[in-house]
């Protein structure tokens, strides 16, 4: 699923833009491949927004990148995810209903504010009675729509990056059990949870891997002072998701975002945590012919996820 959609996603490839604080990822996805969704282009243009603009508008004229429709990221400081109690309203009313619910639990008005809505599953094929409510600031996601505009783009939806991560999760073979997807961006870190398709929780950490490496690549003390510290942020988002929404313990921890590699970091936090846990193999999901640098796919994972959105969703 996305959010803020703007009009219905054509043919049978998507190209996703994210911004972030070192650069801009730029994935575009084939949904027509023999076998499978395959990535068809990626890139890591570095440089804030005025630099990567340009490249980016050079880009979309020499590959006909306008032609096909595309999906933009807002940044996690654009938006509040909230949950809250499902108000008992007619479906066609109930974003204007969540507006009054949210009001008091995001940092600007909400008057500024664009407001979208999922569901969250319910237990034993019950209808849950709560709702996940996205307010981004409205300044921000016109923003990325300029930006996309400004480029030449088709931009159709505007989405978080949570349902970016979904869409990488819901290609993992934990995905029946449950699985932990944790992305770790330079200074920001991402944890979200989703079983069966459906995404049930989502954390942000403290962090990202610029506090992470300070210490450097290896599993030193330091390092794993650390890795506690992840681990207990991890062990709780896991509490409360089994606790509040009834499920059972995840199957897996995935890592994901990161271009350079902490050696031992997976297995220290299977020995914390008692639970699987491994590196994102992003071209297993989405193939590419010939494989990029793995530095490039770790900068582009929200990307990926993000031009994975299902054409008709």
């Amino acid at each position: 699923m996305g959010m803020f959609a703007k009009r219905a996603a054509r043919g049978h490839q998507r190209l996703a833009a994210s911004q972030h604080d070192e650069g801009l990822a730029l994935a575009l996805v084939d949904h027509q491949a023999a076998d499978g969704p395959a990535l068809a282009r990626v890139e890591w243009l570095a440089g804030d927004a005025s630099r990567t603009a340009p490249q980016l508008a050079r880009l979309a004229r020499e590959h006909r990148l306008g032609r096909v429709a595309c999906s933009g990221i807002v940044a996690p400081s654009d938006y509040s995810l909230v949950l809250v109690d499902t108000p008992e309203v007619p479906p066609a009313e109930l974003r204007a209903a969540m507006r009054w619910r949210v009001k008091e639990l995001i940092d600007f008005h909400i008057d500024d504010a664009v407001i979208d809505v999922f569901d969250v599953p319910g237990t034993d094929g019950r209808a849950s009675r709560r709702t996940y409510a996205v307010a981004a600031r409205q300044e921000r996601v016109q923003r990325v729509v300029a930006a996309a505009q400004g480029a030449g783009l088709a931009l159709d939806v505007v989405d978080i990056p949570e349902f970016a991560l979904r869409n990488l999760a819901v290609r993992l073979p934990e995905n029946e059990t449950g699985v932990a997807l944790i992305h770790v961006d330079a200074r920001h870190g991402l944890l979200t949870v989703t079983r069966r398709g459906a995404l049930y929780f989502s954390r942000r950490l403290d962090g990202g891997r610029e506090r992470l490496l300070h210490t450097g690549t290896t599993l030193t003390p330091a390092m794993e002072g650390q890795l506690d510290a992840l681990t207990i942020e991890i062990q709780r988002s896991l509490d409360f998701y089994e606790r509040h929404f009834a499920q059972p313990s995840i199957a897996a921890v995935i890592l994901a975002g990161m271009p350079v590699q902490v050696e031992g970091m997976t297995e220290y936090l299977r020995s914390q945590l008692g639970i699987p846990t491994r590196w994102l193999d992003l071209t297993s999901l989405c193939p590419m012919s010939p494989r990029p640098a793995e530095d490039v796919l770790a900068r582009c994972t929200l990307a990926i996820g993000a031009a994975l959105r299902e054409p008709s969703a």
